[in-house]
């Protein structure tokens, strides 16, 4: 995909970097989080996916931006919260949270899930959640969901969004890429 234009107007790597993340310890600017979710849906519309709700959490699992297309069904966007949440919560992927829970550790994963639900935490351990890096330091400055089409297309557009900044991402590629 084409990269987003904003990202490209820094004139180097760590110049652009300093754009999207805050100055101190990496945190997420709400500019970056804004473009990140742009790029995400933007991403889906050129595959022609289904409409997808896209949610940006920081590195403490605050929402700085959520975005949902018209066709979106109601439940879809708390979804795409649910994976980001899950990439925040656990410091991984949901789809590395699929893979390591299901099916061998079921019961461990609803446990998981019930204690999110308990504590208003949202969780879902479903493609589409992605872990964000700060590349300089490895630190997690936040993760992006996306949910509406297929859980691949969702994680891939996901990894679009989240690179559209230059960070990096976990998966570092989609099943589609």
């Amino acid at each position: 995909s084409k990269p987003n234009s904003r990202c490209d107007r820094a004139p180097s790597s760590a110049h652009r970097m300093s754009q999207w993340l805050a100055a101190g310890k990496p945190q997420l600017t709400l500019e970056a989080a804004d473009t990140m979710a742009s790029a995400a849906i933007a991403e889906c519309k050129s595959k022609g996916f289904k409409d997808v709700s896209v949610f940006v959490l920081d590195g403490t699992g605050r929402t700085l931006v959520s975005k949902t297309m018209l066709g979106v069904p109601p439940l879809i966007p708390a979804i795409a919260e649910a994976k980001a949440g899950a990439a925040i919560g656990t410091h991984a992927s949901s789809r590395a949270l699929k893979d390591k829970y299901v099916p061998d550790r079921t019961p461990q994963l609803l446990a998981m899930t019930t204690i999110g639900a308990a504590t208003a935490q949202p969780f879902a351990a479903v493609p589409g959640g992605v872990l964000c890096r700060d590349t300089a330091t490895g630190a997690v400055i936040g993760a992006i969901g996306v949910s509406g089409a297929s859980a691949d297309e969702d994680e891939h557009c996901a990894v679009v969004g989240a690179q559209a900044c230059g960070f990096k991402t976990e998966p570092a590629k989609s099943a589609l890429q």
